[in-house]
This record gives C-alpha cells, structure tokens and sequence, in this order.
C-alpha cells in the first residue's frame, strides 16, 4: 500500500514539474514548430510516451483505490457480523449455563430420593434443543463468513 501511495507522490510531483514547465515556457509561433531539430522531435515523442505510460499509471491507481474501498467495506461488514454473532454467542452460553444449573439442581434432588424423573428429562430435552439451536446459530454464522471470505479469497 505504501509502494502505491509513494508511486503516487513521485507521479504527482513530476507531472507538476512538467505543468510548470508547459505554462512558464513561451508558446512556439508555427513558424518555429516547423522549423524544430531532430532533437526536439525525439523529446515530443518520449513526452507522449511518458503521458501513456502516466494516463495508464492513474488508471491502474484509481482502479486500486476502489478495490481497496470494496475491500474495506467488505472487511466493515463483517467486523459487523462478527459482533452481532458473538453477543449471539454470548446470551446462548448464559442460557446453557441456567440450564446447566437447574439440571444439576434436578439431579441433586433426583439423588436424594425426590422422584423427579420427568421434570430431570424434561430439563434435558430443554437443554439439548438449546444445544441444538446454538449449533444451528454457529453453522449459519460461519456460512456468513464463508460467504464473505470467498469472495475476498478469490480476488487474492
């Protein structure tokens, strides 16, 4: 990027080094122009050659600079859903710890010779289908990243 920025500035700089040269030389009477040496022809052409090669240089920088644009934007963008997917992530893990807890507390009162067979299954079931849905919640997170990843990695 730096390489770029620097290209950039050495470009800037010799273009207005040849715009204060074009203003501040005295315009050629026709007269002059077709009486030009060899010479001057030569230097003509290697300035059209070098506008070329200038005209392509600011092309390809502008078509970095909006690559970089999209490419930061993307990067936004999934910074953005990375966030959201770990407070996701972060109230399912509160979930599964409540549920953790009043499993062990069912167990406990299970062990102590309460008959709370069907209230200890049905806390196990709640918590499986929390376990579940968490996992569906993760697998659509990482196809989102997926999704934004394969672009990126295909440009590379």
């Amino acid at each position: 990027m730096s390489d770029i920025s620097e290209l950039e500035n050495r470009i800037t700089a010799a273009l207005d080094r040849i715009a204060w040269s074009v203003e501040n030389q005295p315009a050629a009477t026709p007269s002059e122009v077709a009486a030009t040496p060899a010479g001057d022809e030569d230097l003509v052409e290697e300035l059209e050659v070098e506008r070329a090669t200038n005209a392509r240089l600011v092309a390809s920088r502008e078509k970095h600079v909006a690559r970089i644009e999209r490419l930061e934007t993307r990067v936004l963008r999934m910074s953005d859903r990375l966030q959201t997917a770990e407070l996701e992530n972060k109230r399912l893990e509160a979930v599964i710890a409540a549920l953790t807890a009043q499993n062990d507390t069912l167990r406990e009162a299970n062990a102590s010779g309460t008959d709370a067979g069907e209230t200890i299954n049905a806390g196990l079931v709640a918590q499986i289908d929390d376990l579940k849905a968490q996992r569906k919640q993760d697998l659509a997170d990482l196809d989102d990243i997926l999704a934004e990843l394969d672009p990126l990695v295909k440009e590379a």
